[in-house]
């Protein structure tokens, strides 16, 4: 008895604390599991990016030289969701805790949730990687990609 107990604390105490996160069908979970978010595409692809923590956070892409390239840093309220297209075959993003006279880089295991389209196909021909919507909930960022062109494979059936 005491053996079972054991394995029902492990497997409580290992489980993560998104399981019970839904994404748009066709978006493919990607595990968070470090201070950092690594992301890459093979092709054009778009990340849907999910705050699950219990405050705002900023996501940031971390520079080796910051005058290089400005628009990194986003802003994603509890619950509310951002997407990134995405075209690079390494891009990393940190997340830095907000909340009112405080912020600090934290891990983002725990806080963000992830998906990943495996294709996505743009009307405008849009190519790079940038945000495609910002700190919105759900059903309003999926209307946007759509606004802008994108389209998704589940989206499109």
């Amino acid at each position: 008895m005491k053996y079972i107990f054991w394995i029902l604390m492990v497997s409580i105490a290992h489980a993560s604390p998104n399981t019970d996160e839904i994404f748009p069908a066709g978006c493919k979970p990607l595990e968070v599991k470090s201070e950092l978010v690594s992301l890459s595409a093979i092709k054009p692809t778009i990340v849907m990016i999910h705050n699950v923590s219990q405050f705002d956070l900023w996501i940031t892409h971390p520079l080796s030289e910051p005058n290089a390239s400005a628009g990194w840093s986003s802003h994603l309220q509890i619950g509310n969701w951002s997407a990134l297209a995405l075209d690079k075959k390494a891009f990393d993003l940190s997340c830095i805790e907000s909340r009112p006279g405080h912020e600090q880089q934290v891990h983002c295991s725990g806080l963000l949730s992830i998906c990943q389209w495996p294709e996505a196909k743009t009307e405008k021909n849009e190519a790079g990687t940038f945000w495609v919507g910002e700190d919105m909930i759900l059903s309003a960022l999926m209307a946007h990609i759509g606004s802008r062109g994108f389209v998704l494979p589940a989206a499109a059936q």
